[in-house]
């Protein structure tokens, strides 16, 4: 079981950024303990307490578990030796903050209340993986539907520079080159990233240098 976030939804993957921003802006110092787990380490942590020494810590075989979905993830207090001290409402004021993302809180669960806990409200109604396993069958077939079906803003930039970036790159269009090659000889535009989309920030300094060009013909011909 780990912390890495990478591995959850990308929809709960970009919430969790924010999410600790916030927390830490209202001065609550939060640790992410567990996000997705495995079979073998889902079947492991339910073993405890039953045919393992331990403490029984789960009431979910594999996979019943939000963590098995990649829409779950737990936290505790950043502070060594007082993880769960929850003297000072610590839980309940960071559930606030993960609930006003959309998130479902485990300290509102009605029987097995789980502090340390968030989940994907949208995959969990009823706060049940039974719609998942209704719809994907496992964990991996709905994994696989994350490239294909979830687009967040985040990704959406991601994507976007990534294309802008390669696109930059690209020899410039036949049909453009001697127009090209005229505006970088009259310092119009460096030439470079001839493919590339032109900001308004560019295009406003594009302007101004064709203006200039203008006024400086005008001058000449008085």
């Amino acid at each position: 079981m780990g912390r890495d976030i990478t591995k959850l939804h990308p929809e709960l993957k970009a919430i969790i950024p924010k999410f600790l921003d916030m927390c830490k802006s209202a001065n609550l110092n939060v640790l992410i303990t567990e996000t997705f787990r495995t079979e073998a380490e889902q079947e492991a942590l339910y073993a405890k307490g039953r045919t393992m020494p331990g403490n029984i810590v789960t009431r979910a075989r594999y996979p019943q578990s939000p963590h098995c979905w990649g829409v779950a993830f737990d936290f505790c207090r950043n502070v060594r030796g007082k993880e769960y001290d929850d003297s000072d409402n610590f839980f309940y004021r960071v559930g606030q903050i993960g609930k006003s993302f959309g998130l479902f809180w485990g300290g509102d669960f009605r029987t097995f209340v789980d502090k340390p806990h968030f989940e994907l409200q949208k995959y969990m109604p009823n706060q049940s993986c039974r719609w998942l396993l209704q719809k994907y069958g496992s964990p991996d077939k709905f994994i696989e539907t994350w490239e294909t079906e979830t687009m967040t803003y985040e990704r959406f930039v991601e994507y976007m520079e990534r294309y802008i970036k390669e696109r930059g790159k690209l020899p410039t269009s036949k049909w453009a080159e001697k127009e090209l090659a005229l505006a970088k000889e009259l310092g119009i535009t460096d030439g470079t990233r001839p493919r590339d989309y032109v900001t308004r920030e560019e295009a406003a300094i594009m302007c101004e240098r064709v203006a200039d060009i203008l006024i400086e013909i005008r001058d000449a011909e008085e």
